[in-house]
C-alpha cells in the first residue's frame, strides 16, 4: 500500500509521468509499476490514459430511478372506498433523487440506474442530464418497463400507501455489476439503494470493500432490507428508518437505549456508521467514535416524499467535506427540512448557501 500511495502521489503531481519515471522514483521495476497502475485503475483512483485522476467530489448513485405518480387526497382518506384526489407526475427513485440533491449541493453525481426502452426511460435520462447529472452509466434494458412508483398522500402531507412496479431491477445481475464496476469505481463515494437484485447488491458491497470505496446504503424498506448479507463489512454508512433498523438488527426499538443497541449490532456486522432516521423526532447516529441524537428542525410540512433522500445527500456532502458525523447529520437534517417545505420530491431551493444560512440561524 505504501508504494501504491507513492505512485498515486507522483501521478497527482504529474499526470503525464511515464511508467519508467515512476519506476525510477519509487525504486521498482517498470513491470511492477504497471501492476500497481492496473490496480489503481481497477479501484477507480485513476482513469486510464494520461492517468486522469478520480474526482473527489464525485458520487456514483446505484439503484432506483422511477416515474412517480402522486395522488393528493382532497378530504380525509377513507380505506376501501373511492377518494377524490388530484394527481401529478414527476421523476423519482431513491438513487435518482439522491443524485439530483447532490447536484444542488455542488457535487458531481453519476446516475447508475436501469430503464426500459420507453418514454418514461427517455424522460428520466434526458431530465437527469439537463440538471447536471452524469447519465453515462444509465443502462437500457429493452425487454423491461421503466420503474414506476404511485403514492397516495393525505391532507396533512403524510404517505398513506404506495405501490411500486420495480420488476426491471430484478434483471440487474451480478454479471452486469461486474461489467460496470470499473466505471462505477471512478467516483470517490458510492451510494446504493436496495432496489436492485440480491446478487447485485452483494456484489456492490463486496466490491466496495475490496476497492476501499466508501459505500453509503439506504435499505429503502424493511422487506428489501432482507436482501442484504449478514456480513456488512463493505458498507461504510447505512441509513435505515426505525422499522428497517429493527429488521436488520433483530432488536425491537421502544426507547432511545434501544436505538443504541440496534446501531451497535449493525456496527458488529461490519458497518462503520449507522444513522437511524426517526421522522419528526430527528435522527440517531452511531459510529465507533461518535453517538447521539439530533432533533429534527421544526417546520411546516408540504410533502414528506423525498425528505430522506435529501438527508442522505446532505450526509454524503458532509462526509466528502470532512465534517464530523454529528455535523454531517445536522447538515442532512437541514437538507430534509427544505425538502419538507416543498411539494417537490427534490426541492429546487436546495443549495449549500441556503443550508448554511439555515444552520447559522439555528445555532
Amino acid at each position: 500500500m505504501e508504494k501504491e500511495q507513492q505512485i498515486l502521489n507522483l501521478i497527482q503531481l504529474n499526470p503525464y509521468i511515464s511508467q519508467q519515471e515512476l519506476a525510477d522514483e519509487v525504486g521498482l521495476s517498470r513491470s511492477a509499476v504497471a501492476n500497481y497502475i492496473k490496480r489503481l485503475i481497477e479501484s477507480g483512483e485513476i482513469r486510464g490514459r494520461a492517468y486522469i485522476l478520480n474526482n473527489h467530489n464525485s458520487v456514483t448513485c446505484i439503484g432506483g430511478a422511477n416515474v412517480d405518480r402522486k395522488s393528493h387526497a382532497l378530504q380525509d382518506v377513507r380505506m376501501e372506498s373511492s377518494n377524490p384526489v388530484t394527481t401529478d407526475e414527476s421523476l423519482g427513485g431513491v438513487a435518482r433523487n439522491v443524485a439530483e440533491n447532490l447536484v444542488r449541493l455542488d457535487l458531481k453525481p453519476t446516475l447508475a440506474t436501469f430503464v426500459g426502452q420507453d418514454k418514461e426511460g427517455a424522460w428520466l435520462t434526458e431530465s437527469a442530464y439537463k440538471i447536471g447529472i452524469d447519465t453515462s452509466e444509465v443502462t437500457t434494458l429493452p425487454q423491461n418497463r421503466t420503474g414506476t412508483y404511485t403514492a397516495l398522500i393525505d391532507r396533512n402531507g403524510e404517505l398513506v400507501v404506495s405501490m411500486a412496479d420495480m420488476e426491471i431491477y430484478n434483471e440487474v445481475t451480478q454479471q452486469l455489476i461486474e461489467q460496470k464496476w470499473q466505471q462505477y469505481a471512478r467516483s470517490n463515494v458510492i451510494f446504493l439503494d436496495t432496489n436492485i437484485s440480491e446478487d447485485a447488491l452483494h456484489t456492490v458491497i463486496r466490491r466496495s470493500e475490496s476497492n476501499q470505496k466508501p459505500l453509503f446504503l439506504d435499505p429503502v424498506s424493511s422487506i428489501k432490507a432482507k436482501k442484504l448479507p449478514e456480513d456488512l463489512t463493505g458498507v461504510h454508512t447505512i441509513i435505515p428508518n426505525k422499522e428497517e433498523a429493527e429488521e436488520l438488527s433483530g432488536i425491537t426499538i421502544s426507547n432511545t437505549e434501544d436505538y443504541g443497541k440496534a446501531c451497535h449490532e449493525l456496527l458488529r456486522r461490519g458497518v462503520k456508521q449507522v444513522i437511524i432516521t426517526l421522522g419528526e423526532e430527528g435522527i440517531y447516529y452511531c459510529s465507533a467514535h461518535e453517538e447521539g441524537k439530533v432533533e429534527a428542525i421544526r417546520t411546516e410540512v408540504a410533502d414528506v416524499t423525498g425528505a430522506g433522500d435529501a438527508f442522505t445527500a446532505g450526509l454524503i456532502y458532509g462526509f466528502i467535506n470532512n465534517q464530523t458525523l454529528q455535523q454531517s447529520c445536522r447538515f442532512g437534517l437541514a437538507c430534509s427540512t427544505l425538502t419538507l417545505q416543498s411539494n417537490q420530491s427534490c426541492s429546487e431551493d436546495l443549495s449549500t448557501k441556503k443550508i448554511n444560512t439555515l444552520l447559522k440561524e439555528l445555532s
